[in-house]
């Protein structure tokens, strides 16, 4: 197939329905008849001599070469995105730019709220889609263009990627003022055991187990009762138990704390540094309408 005959549009919608794995939705999103995206999909699968998406029950699945497909794709069009904009001028305010953020839930619950009144006063047209961090130590995410930007703690090797530190913070523990040790002025390490404790656990192969191994060096453990890789309803089974006991940042706990709903000591023992980076492709270092995104999720996390 002679490339100078493929027209680009029908990559961006190969992409979308990549993505999507619906015909009606890609057709939605690119706001065009879903007779025109069947006729898209018709066109690209004699492009590429193979079915690229097919009905499996009630669903549409990629095939084995559109998956091995998806992620080249997506590299070559981001790449083909930002060799555009490179240069050109960005205007916040007329820009209708998508970009992808990988991050967990509570670095989700720190920064969105603020981000979305600069984006309401600032960049109405912009659109932000915030993707899962479970692989957010994997470098080939970034290569993909799977998130544009990537936020949080516990990065694998990033030494080939631009990155910029957003805060630093500390470890306490988190109680019901109801708790039996909710009144001590400080928590002894033998009083911390004695404990049920509510701990953030995830599959995240490079996210640090920070407190398990500063107990591990002490050849202590604590009572794991209830493990969870999300943050929002610890704080709830806190404010309905007077056994549990948390252990998280000190910025995520200001978030939620709500006219005293719980107690916050220091933790009884040294865990490693907790430092916050935002991380990116540095394909993107003279991105401008990217540079302006950072600024403003760094400007948040200064305040």
């Amino acid at each position: 197939m002679d490339m100078y005959r493929v027209n680009l549009s029908l990559l961006v919608a190969l992409d979308e329905l990549l993505t999507l794995k619906s015909v009606t939705q890609t057709a939605k999103k690119m706001c065009l008849t879903q007779a025109s995206m069947s006729n898209n999909l018709q066109q690209l699968r004699v492009i590429f001599n193979d079915p690229l998406l097919v009905r499996e029950k009630n669903y549409m699945v990629l095939t084995n070469y559109a998956k091995e497909l998806k992620p080249k794709l997506h590299k070559v069009l981001q790449e083909m995105h930002s060799l555009m904009v490179c240069g050109q001028r960005f205007e916040p305010s007329t820009s209708e730019r998508f970009f992808t953020l990988g991050m967990n839930d509570y670095m989700t619950s720190l920064l969105m709220p603020s981000l979305l009144k600069t984006l309401e006063h600032q960049a109405p047209h912009l659109k932000i889609k915030i993707v899962s961090d479970t692989h957010i130590g994997a470098s080939t995410v970034f290569e993909n263009g799977e998130y544009e930007l990537a936020l949080g703690k516990g990065f694998g090797d990033i030494s080939h990627l631009s990155k910029q530190l957003l805060f630093k913070d500390v470890g306490v523990c988190v109680l019901n003022p109801r708790h039996p040790l909710a009144k001590k002025k400080k928590i002894t390490l033998e009083e911390y055991l004695s404990c049920d404790h509510i701990a953030i656990q995830t599959d995240h192969p490079h996210s640090p187990r920070l407190i398990e191994e500063a107990l591990a060096k002490q050849n202590v453990y604590r009572r794991i009762k209830i493990a969870t890789p999300f943050v929002a309803p610890i704080f709830e089974m806190l404010a309905q138990s007077e056994t549990l006991m948390g252990s998280m940042i000190q910025r995520v706990v200001d978030a939620h704390q709500d006219q005293g709903r719980f107690v916050i000591k220091p933790l009884p023992f040294e865990i490693g540094s907790l430092e916050f980076y935002m991380v990116w492709h540095p394909r993107y270092d003279e991105d401008l309408g990217h540079r302006w995104l950072r600024e403003q999720i760094a400007s948040v996390f200064s305040k």
